[in-house]
């Protein structure tokens, strides 16, 4: 009898260490992963229509900076207006934790976010506004992409992604300020090049008598061996 206690509470404890019944995976403290699929599917559920407004060209001058906004509204009869306004993008599900995300993609633009990252909708009719200051250093034709999210709550779990992203065109003007300071720049690089081919002539003559001289020396010092023998 004892030996049969003692396996069934072997038993046991052997089940309690495979975790949960069913072969289900835990994903955090007291939920499943079959739990967290539900979730995620009943809060996709959940969501609604919004709608995007945003400049699709912009332009700067280089050296200064803009700002860039990006309004997203969840739609509904309060905000039937600002969807007729906004620019149409492609069908985007919202509410809850918004995220945006302005990606450059040249090194010489740079983004800067000045507004908060994560911003809520709750209901139909709610806006997100994000802003960025946009800068860069050389002028010329570029690209940023334009992300939206919406999370699950406070979690990093996306239940709607706008992807690909949307692309939104940079042109960066030249200034004379500009082109005052490349041209410096150039003036100083090719005075270098000057100075250092005229250093370069300076010392071909040293050079060249000093490969004479020695050709001479060789010249003598045979002479002189040839006429002792």
């Amino acid at each position: 009898m004892r030996r049969s206690i003692a396996a069934c509470g072997c038993l046991l404890l052997l089940l309690a260490a495979c975790g949960v019944p069913g072969g289900e995976k835990s994903v955090g403290p007291g939920l499943s992963q079959a739990d967290l699929r539900a979730s995620i599917v009943n809060d996709r559920k959940q969501l609604f229509d919004g709608s995007l407004a945003y400049t699709p060209s912009v332009s700067v001058p280089v050296g200064g900076s803009l700002r860039f906004d990006v309004l997203l509204t969840a739609r509904g009869e309060k905000s039937r207006h600002a969807a007729r306004a906004a620019v149409p993008t492609r069908v985007f599900r919202v509410g809850g934790m918004q995220g945006a995300m302005l990606t450059p993609y040249s090194r010489e633009v740079r983004t800067v976010m000045l507004s908060e990252a994560r911003q809520p909708i709750v209901r139909p009719g709610e806006s997100a506004l994000w802003e960025w200051s946009v800068s860069a250093d050389e002028p010329g034709d570029y690209d940023l992409g334009l992300t939206v999210i919406t999370y699950q709550g406070e979690t990093d779990r996306a239940l709607e992604t706008l992807n690909p992203p949307i692309d939104v065109r940079l042109k960066v003007r030249d200034t004379w300020s500009h082109r005052f300071a490349s041209m410096q720049d150039w003036l100083f690089t090719a005075a270098g090049i000057a100075g250092a081919l005229a250093g370069i002539y300076a010392l071909r003559t040293p050079l060249a008598d000093l490969v004479r001289g020695r050709r001479e020396a060789r010249s003598r010092r045979e002479e002189s061996r040839d006429g002792y023998l």
